[in-house]
């Protein structure tokens, strides 16, 4: 079969809910292929390959014209952050060395975690880049270390603001932006309250620069100084004033007239479309955290193809809100996703017995109908209080769950 077919039919397996790699690669490519040779050819295709073949076709798709909700004051909005999956507990993975993970009661999950991390475009979720824990290791790697391998998907001939939460708010990860992306990307980072900051000069809206340590990665050592500005606040609802929370963000718009401290506070907000990409890509996927795949090396092929699916659906959700004249995220993804699930087999099959011209028509006709039907009503201004269901943690419990509805209000916190 055709190596380019055999990629399709990897994309349409991870579009779809159901059916095993073996049905979709005999309907994409007309070959008949048993289940266990398809996965076996899955398997086959290292890491690596799909390291490669993401540098060549993930590429940002919002112009600045068309995607404002992607740029700010001219810089390409990105996200960063990590995520777990699910193994199964087969053979080969209960065999590895790889240990279960434990909360702070020392009891063993029920499933061995997997984990990643993708770098998304902001306003599309685009993928730009991902990377995997590596293999064979006796413990489990850090989500920053894997984060680290995806910098290299930032563009560095164009300005760029990379958004991440408190993980990632330290000063050598801010250094380590630096050296992988080029000056042009600037990075807006919560960080934790107990860093510690030297402030040098305190500025006009609130913010102030200050003097952070950069550490010999690994060790306390410090490397050098770095000069970042530090900006702190209060985040509530409309609805309930008073339960609000504090953020404290670092960043290296320095320019406190340009990039005033309340807009980037509000502007800190669309590093949850971070979240909503994992969600899309677990939850509509139908994975429910849980890969299908019975071994690492075939769930590092499983988690590529889905990469890829999260790119081709990004480019079709983007064209659908053209034609439907909205944002790209008032565009249901899971319906553009199921468009795509009947759409391309239908093609497979059909082969040479319409022309080129037809195929392009019947594309158009049908995205067209699947736009209007994907067009989702605008986002409530709401959000439900930070727990637990259960008190595995310091996070208070949730007993039952409430919702703020209203917009969100932003007080900065003279430093």
């Amino acid at each position: 079969m055709p190596f380019a077919q055999f990629i399709w039919a990897l994309v349409v397996h991870a579009l779809s809910a159901q059916g095993s790699l073996g049905l979709h690669l005999r309907a994409m490519t007309g070959v008949q292929v048993s289940d266990s040779a398809a996965i076996q050819r899955r398997a086959g295709l290292p890491w690596e390959w799909f390291e490669a073949l993401f540098a060549q076709i993930l590429r940002p798709l919002a112009q600045r014209s068309a995607h404002p909700e992607s740029f700010y004051h001219g810089h390409r909005l990105l996200a960063l952050d990590g995520s777990e999956w699910s193994l199964r507990n087969t053979a080969s993975v209960t065999t590895g060395a790889r240990p279960r993970h434990t909360n702070q009661h020392s009891s063993e999950a029920a499933f061995f975690k997997w984990r990643c991390a993708v770098l998304i475009e902001a306003g599309t979720h685009q993928p730009l880049a991902a990377a995997r824990a590596l293999p064979g290791l006796a413990h489990a790697e850090g989500e920053l270390n894997i984060a680290r391998r995806t910098l290299g998907g930032i563009a560095r001939d164009e300005d760029t603001l990379l958004l991440a939460d408190r993980l990632y708010g330290c000063g050598r990860f801010i250094a380590d932006v630096g050296v992988a992306a080029g000056e042009r990307c600037k990075v807006l980072l919560r960080v934790k309250q107990a860093l510690k900051a030297k402030v040098i000069k305190k500025l006009s809206d609130g913010s102030a620069l200050v003097e952070i340590t950069v550490c010999v990665a690994g060790s306390n050592q410090v490397e050098r100084k770095l000069e970042v500005r530090e900006i702190r606040g209060w985040v509530s609802k409309e609805a309930s004033a008073k339960d609000r929370s504090e953020v404290r963000l670092w960043s290296t718009l320095l320019d406190a007239k340009k990039h005033p401290a309340k807009e980037l506070l509000a502007l800190y907000t669309q590093r949850w479309e971070q979240e909503l990409f994992f969600r899309e890509l677990k939850s509509h996927a139908s994975r429910e955290h849980l890969l299908r795949a019975g071994s690492e090396q075939k769930a590092a092929a499983e988690y590529g193809a889905l990469i890829i699916a999260a790119g081709l659906l990004a480019q079709q959700r983007v064209a659908a809100a053209q034609q439907v004249d909205l944002p790209v995220l008032r565009v249901s993804v899971s319906k553009i996703s199921m468009a795509m699930e009947h759409l391309l087999p239908v093609l497979a099959v059909t082969g040479e017995l319409i022309t080129g011209k037809q195929r392009a028509a019947i594309i158009a006709k049908f995205m067209k109908h699947a736009a209007k039907e994907a067009v989702l009503p605008p986002r409530r201004k709401r959000s439900c209080q930070r727990g637990v269901r259960k008190p595995v943690c310091s996070w208070p419990r949730i007993h039952s769950r409430a919702y703020l509805n209203g917009a969100c209000l932003y007080e900065v916190i003279v430093i």
